[in-house]
């Protein structure tokens, strides 16, 4: 038996509030006298928590349109569909097809004053959003009213000078597509797989640079195309390790935004900046511009959002930073006492974030809760990061998380857990052929423990791993193992009398 489609479910759980009283306003002026059988059946819909047609059919066993359900949920589906794209039109980055309908429908009634007039101003919105195939759309039609009008004169300019705009518009979209294509080179190796691991990586990525239109911004004719050249240019720098450069680039990219008019920043340009100023947090927490951070956290919160799920995103990735502050510093206990009062509907807020986000804060929770001894709590956040079914996204969180689970436990005093937990985290990294020599030392830690039964025993195998540690901070390829979790602060804890929180901080405040 065919499963019956949950479409018309996920479409209107996908509604926000405005979107849904806006349904009903436009249900009510599109059926008329037949506006009650629509609604009713929204709302029917919309309280159910999961899509269940065999209790839908029997609410409404009476009615007449449950003879042709199928029928009724398609028309339902599109007339929501026609109510989302007339509400939505209504903002400002949706009214350039609106102005081309409307020319459009001038032209066909004969109005070609009235149409060359919304043109124009379609023309107007592409070029400040610099949308060239929007633009290249308007010449196009230009071109067609010209022929159907016999504009003869009008052709003959658009020939000898027309066609010349219109060919600058096809290069700058060509240019930034040549910019937008260094940027995906630059990052799906990362999307992948995480850190850069040897020489070949790194070269490759040092190859993407050689043509000349890529050794600086001066090719990038639009703002775009500046975008992604410098986060082309931040990427290749932080992911071989050059902190210094990588953070001048991606200055250069807040600042790029930054000089944008209010009214352009909207839609994906949002995205966009939200993801620079990210970026810039990750930057000036490697090179320990500590006192820069507070201002970066509340420039990206001071981001304004045009929709209820951008701002649970934006929530989201704000107390994802603020975690990883506080960890940076060490400043585990504090760090505790001012998230967890944000924590009290997260999984709500969850639901609008990607995978991606969620492990990273799922990772950075139980980082800073086992900072502040907080074992338990904190074996709750990585299990929820080890449980997530897919693992092709964030290899290296899902990497290193396994290895915070082992510590976790091994502060836990798990004895019978650890041999086992040990011996399946060693399986995943080798099957990932991804395995850092950090994750190496580290799991040889495990495999010993815990043989070593007395203290002078423990340390002097805690002594002899973190000289092999930090001979490893030294390896270029090797050193961005340390920045996902802090495993010589760790182990000169276990052969000092100092806290791990203690430790952090003083590192952190060193020259």
């Amino acid at each position: 038996m065919k499963t019956a489609s949950d479409d018309l479910f996920q479409l209107i759980k996908s509604l926000s509030k405005q979107e849904k009283r806006y349904f009903k306003l436009h249900a009510g002026r599109h059926v008329i006298g037949q506006q009650n059988k629509y609604v009713i059946l929204f709302d029917a819909i919309e309280k159910q928590q999961q899509y269940d047609e065999a209790q839908l059919k029997e609410v409404f066993k009476n009615e007449a349109f449950t003879r042709q359900f199928h029928v009724v949920k398609n028309y339902l589906y599109h007339l929501i569909l026609d109510s989302l794209r007339n509400y939505h039109e209504s903002k400002s980055g949706d009214k350039f097809y609106s102005w081309m309908r409307n020319a459009r429908l001038l032209f066909d009634k004969g109005l070609y004053g009235q149409s060359t007039k919304a043109l124009q101003k379609a023309q107007k919105l592409a070029q400040n959003d610099e949308n060239f195939l929007q633009l290249l759309e308007v010449y196009r039609w230009k071109h067609q009213m010209m022929h159907s009008q016999n504009q003869f004169d009008a052709l003959e300019v658009y020939v000898n000078q027309g066609i010349e705009e219109e060919f600058e518009v096809l290069e700058k979209y060509r240019t930034l597509l040549e910019f937008q294509a260094l940027n995906d080179r630059v990052f799906i190796p990362y999307w992948r797989t995480g850190a850069i691991r040897n020489e070949e990586e790194k070269q490759a990525l040092e190859a993407l640079f050689e043509r000349p239109i890529f050794q600086s911004e001066a090719a990038a004719s639009s703002f775009h195309a500046r975008y992604y050249y410098f986060n082309a240019r931040f990427s290749f720098h932080h992911l071989i390790g050059q902190a210094e450069e990588s953070y001048l680039h991606i200055r250069e990219l807040v600042q790029t935004f930054e000089a944008l008019p209010p009214k352009q920043l909207k839609g994906r340009l949002v995205r966009n900046y939200v993801s620079a100023i990210i970026n810039l947090y990750i930057v000036q927490q490697q090179l320990r511009r500590f006192d820069e951070i507070p201002a970066t956290i509340q420039q990206l919160r001071r981001i304004p959002t045009d929709s209820k799920e951008q701002e649970q995103k934006l929530f989201i990735r704000s107390i994802n930073l603020e975690t990883d502050f506080y960890i940076s510093t060490g400043q585990f206990r504090i760090g505790v006492e001012q998230i967890t009062p944000a924590l009290s509907d997260l999984s709500t807020r969850l639901k609008k974030s990607n995978r991606q986000q969620r492990l990273g804060l799922f990772y950075n929770l139980a980082y800073l809760h086992f900072g502040a001894k907080l074992y338990d709590e904190a074996l709750d956040w990585i299990n929820q990061l080890l449980n997530d079914p897919e693992v092709k996204t964030r290899a290296d969180i899902q990497c290193f998380g396994r290895l915070l689970n082992l510590v976790i436990h091994y502060e836990l005093g798990n004895d019978q857990l650890l041999e086992y937990i040990g011996k399946s985290t060693y399986r995943f990294l080798s099957n990932r052929k991804r395995l850092f020599k950090v994750e190496s030392t580290m799991l040889k830690l495990m495999r010993r423990y815990p043989k070593w039964l007395t203290r002078e025993a423990s340390i002097q195998g805690f002594s002899t791993l973190l000289q092999e540690l930090k001979e490893l901070q030294s390896d270029e390829f090797e050193r961005k193992a340390f920045d996902y979790f802090n495993f010589i602060a760790w182990m000169e804890s276990k052969i000092s009398s100092d806290s791990f929180e203690s430790i952090v901080q003083k590192k952190g405040a060193e020259p």
